[in-house]
């Protein structure tokens, strides 16, 4: 656990009298805070996997151009013809 002057020292950049604050308003701050901590998380995790699902994206198009470009001809018309 930290002690509150390290869970409150956030605030006094932008708030030096919080100390004299009631206890509903430093309620609401930590709230508040927790509240955005939630939500940067989820953005931050959810940004994270669609970063990883692109470069999945990417890879699986090298690697299919890849083999394609060395497959012999006739079997690459076969498999075009296939996914049509």
């Amino acid at each position: 656990q930290t002690s509150l002057s390290n869970h409150y020292y956030i605030y006094y950049l932008d708030f030096p009298t919080l100390a004299c604050f009631s206890l509903n308003d430093r309620l609401f701050f930590d709230r508040t805070l927790l509240l955005y901590r939630i939500i940067m998380k989820f953005f931050c995790f959810f940004f994270s996997l669609f970063v990883e699902l692109a470069n999945g994206f990417i890879l699986d198009f090298f690697f299919t151009n890849s083999f394609l470009s060395v497959l012999p001809h006739s079997i690459v018309s076969m498999i075009k013809a296939q996914l049509k």
